[in-house]
């Protein structure tokens, strides 16, 4: 499980506490510890965090709760993290220490800038998490990034598009004035902000090129951000196994239990340099293995451990994999 550096839970908190939450009756609900919630702060499992935003919402009643907390960002919440944006040159070297040091505040989220042919896009991937969690942290994460982008420069800014996985809300009202005039995508396959890219030459009035050269060092000392590449493959084996567990197993059925879609489950495995037909065969062949330790197991039973439907199914696998280790002994199931 991924953690939070707990500087992200006290904002969070204290900004639930202005709208009206019993401070010290949401820090017991949610289980944060008190000792963590003073001096420099800590990283604790991100399951605390994404619990604070589900509590919240649930007791204020109010599905855009993310929003309204992050439009009252207040810069330097998040200190190290916050002094490397803002020493920054320009708009798009601050956006630039968003993924390399997203380490500073999360290892349970990862920020990539990049462009897809209509614009830089900062986009931000959860690792571990539910729908429930990703919905309100990632919503929070873009919207955080906003409004300390918007504490920094001059004039007005407002992104060109906003993607987001989440389902469309019954109403847009703070979606728009939290993005302004941004073209807003509900179900899309990523989260993720798109700016003008003129905005990214947009100097920062806070930049501070001698408080950058201090910070730098700090900065590379970080670990690294959380390889989301690698984790996936790890986080489908065990989400097949759950669903196997289960008695039924697809795309569909994983990609659900993972929160995203079948289409951006297939797109990070082909990042990992895998594909969702390797990884299923390779949890089923695994799943064999371990089952036949005790013993010979029929064709009936083997296909039912499996989720297949029928033998004929069970044997046209076996077959492809006895294909695929002669041809390639590296790629095969196990």
């Amino acid at each position: 499980m991924g953690t939070d550096q707990t500087l992200l839970h006290r904002f969070v908190i204290d900004r639930f506490a202005e709208m009206g939450l019993d401070r010290t009756q949401l820090i017991r609900e949610c289980r944060v510890p008190d000792w963590t919630l003073t001096g420099g702060g800590v990283h604790v499992s991100s399951e605390t965090f994404g619990r604070l935003w589900e509590t919240g919402a649930r007791w204020l009643d109010d599905p855009d709760v993310a929003l309204r907390v992050a439009s009252r960002y207040e810069l330097k919440a998040l200190g190290l993290y916050d002094y490397l944006f803002s020493s920054a040159p320009t708009l798009g070297a601050g956006l630039a220490t968003c993924g390399p040091y997203v380490s500073a505040v999360t290892t349970n989220h990862r920020f990539d800038l990049v462009d897809y042919g209509d614009g830089p896009t900062l986009r931000l991937d959860m690792v571990e998490g539910g729908e429930a969690t990703r919905d309100h942290t990632q919503l929070w994460g873009l919207a955080a990034v906003l409004a300390r982008a918007r504490r920094v420069v001059a004039d007005p800014l407002d992104p060109v598009r906003v993607s987001l996985r989440r389902a469309a809300p019954r109403r847009l009202d703070t979606y728009r004035e939290v993005f302004g005039d941004a073209i807003i995508e509900f179900g899309a396959d990523l989260d993720a902000m798109t700016f003008r890219a003129s905005d990214l030459d947009r100097p920062l009035t806070t930049a501070d090129p001698v408080l950058a050269a201090v910070l730098r060092p700090l900065a590379e000392a970080l670990p690294p951000p959380p390889p989301l590449e690698t984790a996936w493959p790890e986080r489908v084996a065990v989400a097949v196994a759950q669903a196997l567990d289960e008695g039924e197993v697809s795309l569909e059925r994983v990609a659900r239990r993972l929160a995203t879609s079948p289409r951006t489950l297939q797109r990070r495995l082909a990042d990992a340099g895998t594909t969702w037909r390797r990884e299923l065969d390779r949890a089923r062949s695994a799943r064999l293995v371990a089952a036949s330790t005790g013993g010979p197991i029929s064709r009936g039973r083997q296909a039912q451990l499996l989720g297949y439907s029928d033998e004929a199914s069970m044997r046209r696998a076996s077959l492809r994999w006895a294909v695929v280790a002669r041809a390639h002994p590296a790629a095969a199931p196990l």
